[in-house]
């Protein structure tokens, strides 16, 4: 069995912003010097697109992941071309092939680091929906489902979640929020929302890690079960998209803010 790794890189939303994550992939020797392979686990938006630049962003990955000994763990955002995750092949372990060195963590994937059991459950709500294209830019598989949340909760307790989507309970203020965002997938948003909440009530992780909301942010959040420690991550291209996690003490290393 492959050693639990001490430090791994986190991550969110690059939507396929090759320069960017090619960027961030070539510091892994520097970040995560003593891991064999230096993982990089990333909270969704990552970048799975239909045609042939979804193809050459994934290949562009692979040889830099390569280059510095990589593997790339990440769970589906909203803004992914769903089918084709559907169709991945079976990497084993709960895991889609996206590439040689590219996983997918499906919805209610689990592993075990230094102990602690990490959930994985991707998925949120389009917001910019009234400006994409069914099958070209949004896919209505985009959502957790319901039977997606009860196999999660089924699967007992977790210790940490990696999610795209923030739970309900996790407050945030907004600016005034774009005219073209349409009520109908601000409710479905909400309701999204609560029943991710709904999984983490009944798992009771003590930490969690999002992307989605393109906010840079770490903060102790009272839950029913008690206190969570939620840490959002930035998009692409701005300070705030990636820390380093020891992952044996659950400490983030480097700020995200």
């Amino acid at each position: 069995m492959p050693q639990d790794p001490t430090h791994v890189l986190l991550a969110g939303d690059w939507h396929g912003n090759a320069a960017w994550a090619r960027g961030v992939i070539r510091r892994l020797p520097e970040l995560l010097p003593d891991e064999s392979p230096r993982i990089v686990l990333h909270a969704g938006d990552f970048g799975i697109w239909p045609g042939p630049q979804g193809w050459a962003y994934l290949r562009g990955l692979d040889l830099d992941l390569a280059r510095v000994d990589g593997m790339l763990w990440f769970v589906d955002g909203n803004h992914e071309d769903h089918p084709r995750l559907a169709e991945l092949p079976d990497a084993g372990h709960g895991h889609g092939r996206a590439s040689d060195r590219v996983l997918h963590l499906r919805r209610g994937h689990r592993w075990t680091w230094h102990g602690r059991t990490w959930l994985a459950l991707g998925g949120a709500v389009s917001l910019d929906r009234a400006v994409r294209v069914e099958g070209r830019s949004w896919w209505p598989e985009e959502e957790i489902t319901a039977e997606q949340a009860r196999r999660a909760i089924a699967g007992g307790p977790a210790d940490v979640m990696l999610t795209h989507d923030c739970p309900a309970r996790v407050v945030h203020e907004f600016a005034p929020l774009p005219s073209f965002w349409d009520g109908e997938d601000r409710k479905r948003s909400d309701a999204h929302r609560e029943l991710l909440q709904t999984v983490v009530d009944a798992v009771k992780p003590g930490h969690l890690f999002h992307g989605h909301l393109h906010r840079a942010y770490t903060r102790d959040v009272a839950m029913p079960h008690g206190r969570v420690r939620v840490t959002g991550f930035d998009c692409d291209g701005v300070d705030g998209n990636w820390g380093v996690l020891d992952v044996a003490a659950m400490r983030l290393e480097r700020s995200v803010a």
